[in-house]
């Protein structure tokens, strides 16, 4: 949806218009998981890693190129596109194992260990607080699409209503007369209040 936005047109716009698409092929649903979008669109899993050099390079001033299997690669363009740990390596590393053994000596910690750590923890509360918001925002949603539902059958209340308000009575026997109003009368009492009346 990004790559088709007018020049000069802001996110909200964009957002705008995703809504509009999204709600005129879904039956006229409101998409209703923005919050989770939020959450997780500059989150590295999903994001999209694009490689920063090609696969020939010239290695030299006098134009000699090379392939991607032997050059020689700078530290600073892989940093950027580097993927997080996996859970199994961020768990060997907090228990001290694996390579993250090596790191510790003698019960002793390093910093570079405290740091992950440290880090670890953050982003973990980090993550508490974003899934409670989105837990939150999720709830309002819902609400919101239950409130528009029960208007929605009000709607339909007040329109069969009006109908049966409309029919021509002088053909009925007493019986469905009465029937009538009784479903008159009780359409009346759910619809309006004694203030309405």
């Amino acid at each position: 949806m990004k790559s088709a936005h007018g020049s000069g047109e802001s996110d909200d716009k964009i957002m705008e218009r995703a809504h509009a698409t999204f709600k005129s092929e879904n039956s006229q649903k409101p998409f209703l998981l923005e919050y989770w979008w939020r959450v997780v669109k500059h989150q590295p899993k999903w994001g999209r890693v694009h490689p920063l050099e090609s696969k020939r390079t010239k290695i030299n001033a006098a134009g000699a190129y090379t392939s991607s299997s032997n050059q020689d690669t700078d530290d600073g363009s892989t940093a950027v596109n580097r993927r997080p740990i996996g859970q199994k390596r961020a768990k060997a590393l907090l228990k001290g194992k694996g390579k993250a053994a090596s790191q510790a000596s003698e019960g002793n910690l390093s910093n570079e260990t405290v740091n992950f750590f440290n880090d670890f923890q953050l982003r973990k509360s980090e993550a508490i607080k974003k899934m409670a918001e989105a837990t939150s925002e999720h709830a309002k949603a819902i609400a919101e699409q239950t409130a528009a539902k029960k208007e929605k059958a009000k709607a339909d209340k007040i329109d069969k209503y009006l109908k049966l308000m409309t029919i021509d009575i002088s053909t009925f026997s007493d019986e469905q007369k009465a029937r009538h109003e009784r479903v008159l009368n009780r359409l009346s009492k759910e619809l309006f209040s004694e203030d309405d009346l």
